[in-house]
């Protein structure tokens, strides 16, 4: 049986959410870090920032043991990120900008999954690994990702959805 083309239009809503998905994933996979927000042992939030790998859907820092990040995260695994838009491409408060919640993980070393992932930071960030990848306080964390939202410019707002947050449903005015 032949099948015969759709003669209607594509929906603009469905031609839309496909257009915010595809610049979500393009900023998701463009950006080198993400800005982190953790909490600290008595409880007040510390941000700070670190470079960044997506590998099979998931989020994966590289960190220093010595880092105040990295202590916090030690003793509370709840962690959120933002990846944003550079400032030179849009206007201070049109940013495409992307925030992420959820717990982290330390992926052990002598792993298929850590061997993986390393190779995907050499990938990126070229020598500079090869300096810190054999050090013994820098550990490799998975992030478990349980929320997000893409923002993609002024009453363009998306809630993230999916086994790797990357189903957008726009956030209507209310």
């Amino acid at each position: 049986m032949a099948e015969y083309p759709d003669p209607r239009p594509p929906s603009p809503v469905l031609s839309e959410l496909a257009t915010a998905r595809e610049e979500f994933l393009a900023l998701r996979d463009s950006v080198n870090g993400a800005m982190l927000a953790t909490l600290s042992k008595d409880g007040s939030p510390a941000a700070s920032y670190a470079p960044l790998i997506w590998s099979d859907g998931n989020c994966y820092l590289f960190l220093s043991a010595l880092a105040e990040h990295t202590q916090n995260l030690k003793l509370c695994p709840s962690i959120g990120l933002m990846l944003a838009e550079p400032e030179k491409k849009a206007a201070a408060f049109a940013r495409k900008r992307i925030t992420l919640q959820g717990e982290a993980r330390t992926v052990p070393r002598q792993t298929a999954e850590f061997e993986k992932v390393l190779a995907c930071f050499h990938q990126r960030f070229g020598k500079v690994m090869s300096i810190i990848e054999p050090l013994p306080d820098f550990q490799l964390f998975r992030i478990s990702l349980k929320e997000g939202r893409f923002v993609r410019g002024f009453g363009q707002a998306y809630a993230l959805s999916g086994a790797c947050l990357d189903e957008l449903t726009h956030i209507g005015a209310g």
